[in-house]
């Protein structure tokens, strides 16, 4: 019996199979076709059957991934909700088991491990708001803790979150009086009036964002605030930038408010800073 050449491995081969049009579809619905020909050996035509399983497989289990996000997604609502909920009803046991499922749901849709949420996470603009859910989450969870001595560490836990987080929402002002005023009746008084001191301490304004966004709590406010924080602070040429920039803004974010005309102007290179700022905290969020 007369040999052929595989046209795919190269190989001598007996006999070639063809490949037909439903296997072709199928290995292209799974991104493996390529540039197959028209005929192949036994061997190569076994492969590519055992490649469509293996693809349909990977297929339905990241649709069933994805499927599963989108539930996870929808469910976080019902899970502060339901805190909230239960807030009101003094059930507070209850009502911190749903605030951390909720906090749990985020850790798993954002894929980083337990406890490990930061800012940056959220520094696009659609998820910016978000952020303010986070913040009420976790002072709540503070609350809460603060009324259980055997619940010390997880109280630990919620105000080092809280601090870490409430600056970049816009409910930082109001959390900051709620903790002015529960620090005067709280078990765990220290730590918290350690945390309005931070706050008052805290140079949080981004002086020249905010003059041309005009609020402190704009997402694109935010998306700078971040971009300082977790890559600019992270070297000493950035917080030398930093200290520059804290130095002179005041004085040019002034400026700007008496030449509104120029704010315009100044919005539009902003925008394109944070489309970079945007791009540099993902990589870094996906190189951890």
């Amino acid at each position: 019996m007369s040999e052929v050449t595989c046209p795919k491995c190269g190989m001598p081969s007996t006999k070639l199979y063809p490949v037909e049009t439903g296997m072709r579809v199928a290995l292209e619905s799974t991104g493996q076709a390529g540039n197959l020909p028209d005929s192949v050996c036994e061997t190569c035509y076994d492969a590519l059957s055992n490649n469509i399983s293996r693809g349909v497989k990977l297929r339905m289990e990241e649709e069933a991934k994805q499927k599963n996000r989108v539930m996870l997604w929808k469910s976080r609502v019902n899970l502060v909700k339901r805190g909230r909920q239960l807030m009101t009803q003094k059930a507070f046991a209850e009502a911190a088991i749903s605030y951390e499922k909720y906090l749990r749901v985020l850790e798993m849709i954002y894929e980083v491990e337990k406890d490990q949420l930061s800012p940056d996470i959220f520094s696009k603009s659609s998820r910016s708001k978000e952020l303010t859910v986070i913040v009420s989450v976790y002072w709540d969870l503070v609350r809460i803790y603060d009324a259980h001595p055997r619940y010390s560490d997880n109280f630990k836990k919620s105000l080092g979150k809280l601090t870490q987080f409430a600056g970049y929402s816009a409910i930082y002002p109001d959390i900051v009086k709620k903790a002015e005023i529960f620090s005067r009746k709280a078990k765990n008084a220290g730590p918290i009036r350690q945390f309005i001191k931070k706050s008052r301490k805290s140079s949080g304004r981004c002086f020249i964002a905010t003059a041309v966004y005009g609020s402190s709590f704009h997402p694109q406010v935010i998306q700078l605030r971040l971009f300082r924080d977790y890559v600019l602070n992270q070297h000493a040429l950035g917080r030398k930038f930093i200290a520059f920039y804290y130095l002179k803004s005041p004085k040019w974010a002034d400026r700007l408010n008496n030449t509104p005309r120029v704010i315009p102007f100044v919005r539009f290179f902003l925008n394109l800073t944070s489309r970079l700022i945007f791009f540099l905290l993902n990589r870094k969020i996906r190189g951890r």
